[in-house]
């Protein structure tokens, strides 16, 4: 065998088994660990440090200690607008933190016990109205990468504590799992690291494509959703794509924040290809969502 099929086939297994090592992770039956967090008792804890200690005094492996703090974590921290700051002690007296609060709080927590985990600076896109396109001059969110098993793995322990609406820019808590040890496959359609060693992904995309591309759902990711005509996520007067899908669709419809009900709209099969046709009214504008069969699937923004 040549050095160089090799090397090929040397990287193809390491995706391959680091792909694998986070399924298992993922799919373990996190019962009893999430037991702990849920039912420990309310109170105030003044040291990150020592109530890490307390949380995984009955769990012993590594996994079961950062899912105990993770799902901690997601359950007692309120994401709150204002309150930034990285002190982790702090954090945990007032309860409210933003994005970097819930980052610093995590790291300091599985530190405490000898769990490596950093906090990831980088670009952030949840909202359509304000993140199609874009702009990345400035980050806007934080995240971590935690190793566990031998591996690097992302996660977002804000993005697990809860939902914000995006009318209301109210917080409602809620632990969201795709967040806990996410897929770098889905992840990059949401986060993008300041620091591209964080990217963790088989095939990175790349800044451009990221700042211009519609925000992939999670039920999306899961049907394999994929564009095949070159589509941004910023749309004129008509939206018109063609997609692939692991999964039969059967009908589309639309909804733009502001509004109560989504639409229909016209879904075309052409062999393996979908192709979604609508014209928008005057009065439709701002970021919407699209649906397919009943699931959201891409967030888009439709230019004034």
């Amino acid at each position: 065998m040549s050095k160089a099929i090799f090397s090929i086939f040397t990287i193809i297994l390491f995706c391959f088994d680091g792909n694998a090592q986070r399924q298992r992770l993922v799919d373990f039956d996190y019962t009893h660990a999430d037991s702990i967090a849920i039912n420990f008792p309310r109170g105030r804890y003044d040291d990150a440090g020592a109530l890490a200690k307390l949380l995984c005094t009955d769990v012993h492996t590594e996994h079961e200690k950062y899912r105990v703090i993770f799902r901690w974590i997601s359950e007692n921290i309120e994401y709150r607008y204002g309150r930034s700051g990285t002190d982790a002690n702090e954090i945990l007296k007032k309860k409210k933190a933003i994005c970097e609060g819930y980052a610093s709080l995590l790291e300091a927590m599985c530190h405490a016990v000898d769990i490596k985990c950093e906090t990831v600076i980088g670009y952030a896109k949840s909202n359509p109205n304000t993140d199609i396109p874009s702009k990345m001059k400035e980050t806007n969110h934080a995240w971590n990468a935690v190793f566990l098993a031998g591996e690097w793995h992302l996660t977002d322990p804000t993005w697990a504590a809860g939902t914000i609406d995006p009318k209301r820019r109210k917080f409602e808590q809620g632990f969201q799992p795709e967040w806990y040890l996410a897929d770098p496959e889905f992840f990059i359609h949401t986060h993008y690291p300041e620091n591209e060693r964080w990217l963790l992904n088989n095939i990175p995309m790349k800044k451009k494509e990221f700042k211009k591309a519609p925000i992939l759902s999670k039920s999306g990711f899961d049907k394999n959703l994929k564009i095949s005509s070159k589509k941004k996520g910023l749309v004129g007067k008509k939206m018109k794509f063609t997609f692939t899908s692991d999964e039969v669709i059967e009908w589309a419809s639309i909804q733009f924040i502001n509004e109560k009900d989504p639409i229909g709209i016209l879904l075309v099969k052409h062999g393996a290809h979908y192709e979604i046709r609508h014209e928008f009214e005057a009065n439709q504008k701002d970021g919407f969502y699209l649906f397919l069969n009943g699931e959201p699937a891409w967030s888009f923004r439709k230019k004034d």
